[in-house]
C-alpha cells in the first residue's frame, strides 16, 4: 500500500502547475495576414494618373482605333480599360489583369506599327509570362489564407511553408517589375512618369509578399528546414529557367 500510495502521490500535479496551452504561432497568423494582404491587394489601386493625362491616353487609343478600317483586335476592351481610367484616376490589379490580356493583341500592334523593329512575338511572350503571374499568385494567396484559418493557424508543413516562399517571392518580383516597367508604361501615358505613381495597392502587393515569404522561410522546424529550403530553391530556379527558355524560343523545350 506505501508503494501504490507513493506512486498515486508521484502522478499528482504539483501545485501551482498549470494545464499546458497550445503555443501560438505567429509564423501563421502573420502567413494568413500576408496571403490575404496579397490576394486583396489586387483589387486595390495599383497605379494613378493624372486626369488630363489619363483623358490624352483614352484620345489617342480611340484615335488608333478609328483610324483602322477593320477594327483591331481587342481595340473595344482596350478603349473600355481607358474610359476606366479617365473615369477612376487609377488602375488596380484586376485593370493589369484587363490590360495585359487586351495588351496581348491591341497593344502588340501599335508597338509593331510603332517601332518597326520590335519583335512582336518576344513582347506577345513577355506579357504572358505577366499574366500567369497575375492569375497565378492571387489564387494561391487566398488559398493561403484559406488553409491557415482553416487549420486555426498552427504551423505550416512542408509543402505549405514551399508555396509561401514562392508565392512571396513571386509577388516581390511582380511588385519589382511594374517598378521597372514603369518607364515603359511613362511612355504609354503621356506626360511622362508626372502622368502618374505607383499606389497603395503596389505597396500592399509587395509588403504582403515580402512577409509571406518571410513567414514561410522562418515557420520550418528541425524536421523539414533543410528540405523546405532545398526544394523552394530548386523549384524556383527551374521556374526561373522555363521562364527564360520560352522568352527566348517561345517553348519550354
Amino acid at each position: 500500500m506505501g508503494a501504490d500510495g507513493a506512486q498515486t502521490k508521484e502522478q499528482e500535479p504539483a501545485v501551482g502547475d498549470s494545464p499546458a496551452r497550445p503555443r501560438l504561432r505567429v509564423t501563421g497568423i502573420a502567413g494568413a495576414v500576408a496571403a490575404l494582404c496579397v490576394g486583396l491587394s489586387f483589387f486595390l489601386p495599383w497605379a494613378t494618373v493624372a486626369p488630363e493625362h489619363a483623358q490624352q491616353f483614352e484620345a489617342a487609343v480611340t484615335k488608333s482605333i478609328d483610324e483602322r478600317a477593320t477594327p483591331p483586335a481587342g481595340g473595344e476592351d482596350f478603349r473600355t480599360l481607358a474610359r476606366t481610367m479617365v473615369a477612376e484616376g487609377a488602375l488596380t490589379g484586376a485593370d493589369f489583369i484587363h490590360w495585359v490580356r487586351t495588351a496581348k493583341t491591341f497593344s502588340a500592334e501599335l508597338d509593331a506599327s510603332a517601332n518597326p523593329g520590335v519583335d512582336a512575338g518576344a513582347h506577345v511572350r513577355r506579357l504572358e509570362l505577366v499574366r500567369v503571374l497575375l492569375y497565378g499568385i492571387p489564387i494561391a494567396a487566398f488559398l493561403l489564407a484559406a488553409h491557415f484559418v482553416f487549420h486555426r493557424f498552427r504551423r505550416a508543413r512542408f509543402p505549405v511553408l514551399v508555396l509561401c516562399i514562392l508565392v512571396g517571392g513571386a509577388s516581390v518580383v511582380l511588385a519589382g517589375t511594374l517598378q521597372f516597367a514603369h518607364g515603359f508604361m511613362a511612355q504609354a501615358l503621356p506626360g511622362g512618369a508626372r502622368g502618374g505613381s505607383l499606389a497603395i495597392g503596389w505597396n500592399v502587393l509587395l509588403v504582403g509578399g515580402a512577409v509571406l515569404g518571410l513567414a514561410g522561410f522562418f515557420g520550418v522546424s528541425a524536421r523539414n528546414w533543410f528540405r523546405t529550403y532545398v526544394v523552394s530553391a530548386i523549384t524556383a530556379a527551374g521556374l526561373a529557367f522555363l521562364a527564360l527558355r520560352y522568352l527566348e524560343t517561345g517553348g519550354l523545350t
